[in-house]
């Protein structure tokens, strides 16, 4: 079952509403842009508590869907991109143009405040267990956080790459 028949289910007003809520996490299961529990957490936040209130799971899903749509456009647009460079014999990506397995830890909106917003949730998110990461990493998301994601270039380039910098880059804004 994909996307669209998982979120036909959500809007299904015949089913009890835990099945729909259910239904929604299966939408999240396959597209959570910035982590299936943050991009849960975050449709709390945005469209309230949809756990108990319909309008809010409708909402949830609409801010979903929305994310989605953007996404796809976006994907679509870099997939179109790098046939034309082939077509040209560049074979490899530019080194600004990440590859679509590595869109991930950014909120597709058609705001950049949305975007920014998400990372920083996600942070707070990751805050709480951030596993094994090491020191520099831990200080550099307090601050980010702190700041409501908005870093200096200087602050930004002390840590190069790992989770969660992807969420990092997109609260400061460097992942339009």
């Amino acid at each position: 079952m994909g996307f669209g028949q998982r979120a036909r289910r959500v809007r299904d007003g015949r089913l009890a509403h835990g099945r729909r809520v259910a239904a929604l996490g299966s939408c999240v299961r396959l597209y959570h842009p910035i982590g299936h529990r943050a991009t849960l957490s975050f449709l709390a936040e945005l469209a309230g508590p949809y756990q108990r209130h319909e309008q809010a799971l409708v909402r949830a899903l609409e801010a979903l869907e929305a994310s989605r749509a953007v996404w796809r456009a976006e994907a679509t647009a870099y997939v179109d991109a790098r046939v034309a460079e082939k077509r040209l014999g560049r074979r490899t990506p530019s080194p600004g143009e990440p590859p679509l397995s590595r869109m991930s830890g950014h909120w597709y909106a058609s705001t950049p405040e949305l975007s920014r917003r998400a990372a920083v949730h996600a942070l707070k998110l990751w805050e709480q267990d951030p596993g094994g990461a090491d020191d520099e990493v831990r200080s550099l998301v307090r601050d980010c956080v702190a700041a409501g994601g908005r870093l200096t270039p200087e602050r930004l380039d002390t840590v190069a790459s790992g989770w969660p910098m992807p969420l990092v880059a997109s609260a400061a804004g460097l992942r339009k």
